[in-house]
């Protein structure tokens, strides 16, 4: 390989390993796989160089990582074929091997009702605390800039903050405590 070729090979690697292992990634989802291919990538790229004239290295180099992805994409359809989906000789069903993420239906109701009680708890707050409170937790302001919109200072959106998180604390508390009778 001459000292030229070897040049523009690194110049290439080095201009557009960002943009291809953003290709990568969004091609096969995953921005770890994406870095391992990305480095078969350039060793492929480097092999190919020792024995051949490279004209268009970045080309080479987006093409060579299109084929990796290809590969890598077969790879993982083969293994989920293979450990995921039942093949016509399993007896059990693979589906129900699989473990539910999602929380359960009792759960589910549970948290839709902390939820409501929660919500319930803050439109109790007086006025000026559930503004601030609102603001404050549900839009991302800062005290000043609740204090801005509020048309007063910070120290009073520090005091509707105090009384809104004890109501809210308190309003908790007496819930824990209907759940535990």
């Amino acid at each position: 390989m001459t000292p030229d070729q070897t040049a523009r090979i690194e110049t290439a690697i080095r201009e557009n390993e960002g943009m291809l292992v953003k290709w990568l990634t969004r091609r096969l989802g995953d921005p770890d796989a994406a870095g391992d291919v990305a480095q078969s990538v350039y060793l492929r790229v480097w092999s190919y160089a020792a024995t051949e004239l490279v004209t268009n290295p970045k080309a080479l180099i987006f093409k060579t990582a299109g084929n990796l992805a290809v590969n890598e994409m077969k790879r993982r359809n083969t293994f989920n074929r293979r450990h995921i989906m039942p093949s016509e000789n399993d007896d059990d069903d693979a589906i129900s091997n699989i473990a539910a993420t999602g929380p359960t239906p009792e759960k589910e109701t549970s948290l839709r009702q902390d939820v409501r009680k929660t919500l319930d708890a803050i439109a109790a707050l007086p006025e000026p605390a559930r503004t601030a409170f609102t603001m404050n937790r549900f839009d991302g302001l800062s005290y000043r800039e609740i204090a801005k919109r509020m048309k007063v200072s910070e120290s009073s959106v520090e005091k509707y903050m105090i009384v809104a998180l004890k109501q809210l604390r308190q309003a908790l508390r007496d819930d824990d405590d209907d759940k535990a009778k």
